[in-house]
């Protein structure tokens, strides 16, 4: 009776199995009635346009689309992840863990970058290895480890076979033919219309300095950031000032402009998982060695945790820790990261913020010579920073229902 009863045990095994494959399948998206307008408010900040997409035809039933398409499981080769996966609303569209698990339970290489106004960035990924938009939210699709499809030919044959995709196809490009195109143009037009500049700080900025970037009118007393407590004054003071942190993450949206890497002088890397390698080969700004990394936006980033490339700072005080008196004598480090005052070359500080490509640089000198600036913050300092750093959250971007998952299984 034992025997009889194993090949029935695992034929109900199997057709369970079967039958929750089926249900992840019929899972519906719940969208409203009428498409919202997913057009942002805010076409510029500080002079800085965003995409020109906004006033493009049909663009919100595209990001409508590319909201379903995005939070989809089945645009993973087994159904068990979508891009929400690793890219969760409520952490600013990242993911709480340093590294994240893939369609088969495999780690990634890399931290998921979390999403901060996608739609104007100039490189993608920690290594910068795509530079336009629409090729990029594809590339996780047909990673074997993060999503698993082998061409996207055979993700426009799924679509295809579920149903809730005609009438979004036919409304955003006005017949119901999936294809990878408009796979590639609706989630790249989703992830555009997420604008986050409605934090705090983005309110007392904006009020200060609507049409053009100045950080040195706040340190010159010129300009007032009204709305900003006196801590959270004082750490947007010392975030562009003697803590040095815009020498990397100046301009409106705290990233280098958008444009910028950097080795920032880690040490050996904690997770073996972990990739530092640069497959772009070269970045736009200070890619001054193999394991430099983009300059992430530090808006949401008290919500972003972990950090760094690989997830190894669970903490904003870590994060301190490492440019107070963490920062490694490595020969890549980015001579931004350098104690450059009183050397032969400079004889004076760092210059903050001035914007892309104006930085100090060894010419004529080895800058190995010249150790890793030790910031050595006060407890003091340490309290402003991360009030400021706290003060570019925006609470409305991360409950904001037009980005949320549509699907009733999470």
């Amino acid at each position: 009776m034992k025997n009889v009863w194993i090949p029935c045990l695992l034929l109900f095994v199997l057709v369970a199995s079967c039958a929750k494959d089926e249900g992840r399948m019929m899972d519906q998206p719940t969208l409203p009635d009428v498409t919202p307008a997913y057009r942002s408010e805010t076409p510029q900040i500080f002079g800085i346009s965003f995409p020109s997409e906004f006033e493009a035809p049909r663009f919100d039933d595209r990001a409508q689309l590319g909201r379903v398409l995005f939070h989809d499981r089945m645009l993973s080769q087994n159904g068990a992840v979508s891009c929400n996966t690793c890219h969760l609303q409520s952490h600013g569209f990242a993911e709480p863990k340093a590294l994240s698990h893939g369609l088969r339970r495999e780690l990634t290489e890399r931290n998921a970058s979390h999403l901060a106004n996608p739609g104007i960035q100039l490189a993608y990924f920690w290594d910068g290895r795509a530079t336009d938009l629409t090729t990029q939210v594809t590339m996780p699709i047909e990673n074997h480890v993060e999503m698993g499809f082998r061409s996207l030919e055979s993700l426009v044959e799924r679509l295809d076979q579920l149903d809730y995709y005609a009438p979004l196809f036919t409304a955003a490009y006005g017949d119901p033919e999936p294809s990878v195109d408009r796979i590639q143009d609706a989630l790249s037009t989703f992830l555009s219309a997420m604008v986050t500049c409605g934090s705090k700080a983005d309110e007392a900025i904006a009020s200060a300095m609507p049409e053009f970037w100045d950080p040195w009118g706040v340190m010159d007393g010129s300009l007032t950031l009204d709305g900003l407590t006196a801590l959270e004054k004082r750490g947007f003071e010392l975030f562009h000032g003697e803590a040095q942190c815009a020498n990397c993450h100046g301009g409106p949206h705290f990233n280098g402009w958008g444009m910028d890497f950097a080795d920032i002088g880690l040490d050996a890397e904690p997770n073996e998982n972990a990739s530092t390698s640069v497959n772009a080969g070269g970045g736009f700004l200070g890619n001054w060695g193999p394991t430099a990394m983009k300059v992430p936006s530090l808006r949401n980033v008290s919500l972003t945790a972990p950090y760094m490339h690989d997830g190894r700072f669970a903490t904003l005080d870590q994060v301190l820790d490492h440019y107070s008196h963490g920062i490694q004598d490595v020969t890549t480090l980015d001579p931004r990261l350098r104690n450059w005052s009183g050397s032969p070359l400079l004889g004076g500080d760092i210059l903050i913020d001035v914007g892309p490509g104006l930085f100090p640089i060894s010419i004529g000198l080895d800058g190995n010579e010249v150790p890793p600036v030790q910031l050595n913050f006060t407890p003091e300092e340490r309290l402003a920073l991360k009030a400021f750093l706290h003060s570019l959250t925006d609470h409305a971007f991360v409950q904001d229902e037009r980005f949320s998952n549509p699907f009733t299984t999470p």
